[in-house]
């Protein structure tokens, strides 16, 4: 099972989300995100999201999809894309779907956090 802590080994649960750069009155193409900041942002995301059974939710699956948007640019194939199209169903959410998604989201959290690390070397 994929740990709950973040890279820098800090616990993510109940972390409020990172707050955007234009928001902090500085350019978006001056704080563009490092490919392992994207990876990080996303394994917390999904995390808090699985923790608090949000998935049910639509306007936390858009969420969790803007999240992972960035993620098809990587190196992990179709899987991010897939994600994404299955968060952005309208509700109700079938069961199957639920279930695929976050058993999917699981088996991403790993390779995110692998992927952060060897971006960070």
């Amino acid at each position: 099972m994929p740990s709950r802590r973040n890279l820098s080994g800090g616990t993510t649960r109940h972390m409020p989300p990172p707050m955007p750069p234009s928001s902090m009155g500085y350019p978006m193409e001056l704080t563009k995100p490092s490919d392992a900041e994207l990876c990080e942002r996303a394994v917390q995301t999904i995390w808090r999201s699985l923790d608090e059974h949000d998935l049910v939710d639509e306007h936390v699956r858009q969420e969790l999809a803007a999240v992972l948007e960035p993620l098809t640019c990587l190196a992990l194939g179709d899987r991010p894309q897939r994600l994404i199209n299955v968060l952005k169903l309208p509700n109700p959410i079938d069961a199957s779907h639920l279930y695929w998604l976050t058993r999917r989201l699981l088996t991403l959290v790993p390779e995110l956090q692998a992927a952060a690390i060897a971006r960070k070397l």
